[in-house]
């Protein structure tokens, strides 16, 4: 199993890279990582809505339900040599719970303003102790 992971999703002249630091969390643990954003121009990063990052419990007949999600926008950030770097922290309650028939998804999601959105996703997973 991959102690560390990447997402990436290339559109618009735009790359977006998720890093989990930890896709294998015990109780008391935080889920967390990184997100880069690179361009070719430094207006690219005006292409961008917002960018979100949720997980999800999907059950065994396929219903997804998000138990935790952040989101940000790249409006007034400072980008220094075409990049940004954004960290974040989510930190895992009951629901992160998982019965047997039942994963955790950790999914990105890129907004663009023309209203396209694209994703990616991987798996993670939460122990109690």
């Amino acid at each position: 199993m991959l102690s560390k992971w990447l997402i990436t999703i290339e559109e618009n002249d735009v790359k977006v890279e998720t890093v989990i630091e930890k896709t294998e969390l015990v109780e008391g643990g935080t889920l967390n990582g990184s997100v880069y954003i690179t361009t070719e121009d430094e207006n690219d990063f005006d292409k961008i809505d917002f960018i979100a990052l949720n997980v999800l419990i999907v059950q065994a007949n396929g219903v997804q339900n998000i138990i935790a999600k952040h989101s940000f926008q790249l409006v007034g950030n400072i980008h220094s040599k075409d990049a940004e770097i954004v960290p974040f922290e989510l930190i895992p309650d009951d629901r992160w719970i998982c019965n047997e028939d039942e994963h955790l998804i950790f999914k990105t999601k890129v907004v663009f303003l023309d209203g396209t959105e694209f994703e990616e996703q991987g798996f993670i997973y939460y122990h109690m102790e």
